[in-house]
């Protein structure tokens, strides 16, 4: 069997950790603290701000916020500084079978806790014990499976400052999987998991289960283009719903949708909703 870093093992099905916070960047973040003035973190921090685009609703939260990114910054140069990267060695070498290390991100102004809060909305709660398979555990080994040497993975996103992580787990794999079925990668919408999943609780949190099960309820769902993301909950936009005629009246645009009525098309009956199929007729040129 040939042989592969566990780094290349991305499965199709992805893992719904959220819970990494600061710091998994190259090295090109800033040197120990340690070694820095006030003057100079400060300095460094309105870079990091520049960077990320960072603003504060007062002074106050700005020092708050920069005394937080500044524990993370000598966090950073703690590890730094007692770890060999290059050979994973030390007091804080990492307890993982691959090497990392850390490094600063657009996370750095928030603590653990608050990154927890604000970012991982996963619910494990209420998950049914999985059916069992008759499928042999050993009947397939790949020595390495990384679905994004096959196209099948979409571009990194961005949830922004809202806990739906789940969402974004749940679309990802059905991305890979409809490429591996139809050859077409095409991203999808985790809007319409956010808005039209009523079983999660939107931006504070919910289950990739669920948000599967919507999908499959509703035949389908949009892509990213035509339902783009927001990073809020709003509400559910039923693109891909029912089939409707828009029919414009002459009572006044006081009646109806601004004089417009929306009628259901391809029903059962031949006369049509409201006989609209019963005596049509239209122009030629």
């Amino acid at each position: 069997m040939a042989s592969c870093k566990p780094a290349c093992y991305l499965g199709l099905l992805f893992s719904i950790t959220c819970l990494l916070q600061v710091l998994l960047l190259p090295a090109a973040a800033h040197p120990p603290s340690c070694e820095k003035s006030d003057h100079e973190l400060r300095f460094l921090f309105s870079q990091w701000r520049a960077k990320y685009a960072k603003h504060y609703s007062c002074p106050e939260e700005q020092e708050k916020r920069y005394q937080v990114w500044k524990d993370n910054t000598n966090f950073i140069g703690a590890f730094r500084s007692q770890t060999d990267i290059s050979s994973g060695v030390g007091a804080f070498a990492p307890q993982t079978i691959t090497d990392s290390f850390v490094g600063m991100n657009r996370f750095g102004d928030l603590t653990s806790g608050e990154f927890v809060q604000q970012f991982t909305g996963f619910n494990a709660t209420g998950f049914r014990r999985p059916t069992p398979s008759h499928i042999s555990p050993h009947s397939w080994q790949p020595g390495c499976v990384d679905w994004r040497s096959s196209g099948a993975v979409t571009g990194v996103k961005h949830q922004g400052n809202c806990a739906s992580c789940w969402a974004f787990a749940a679309a990802a794999a059905i991305e890979g999987l409809h490429k591996i079925k139809t050859g077409e990668l095409v991203s999808l919408s985790e809007q319409v998991m956010l808005d039209c999943d009523g079983g999660s609780n939107g931006c504070s949190g919910g289950r990739s289960d669920t948000a599967l099960n919507l999908v499959a309820s509703r035949g389908g769902i949009a892509s990213e283009e035509n339902y783009p993301y927001t990073s809020v909950r709003g509400a559910c936009d039923n693109i891909g719903g029912d089939k409707y005629w828009i029919a414009k009246n002459s009572w006044s645009n006081d009646w109806g949708d601004q004089g417009y009525v929306y009628l259901a098309k391809d029903v059962w009956w031949p006369q049509g909703t409201c006989g609209l199929a019963t005596s049509p007729f239209y122009p030629t040129v």
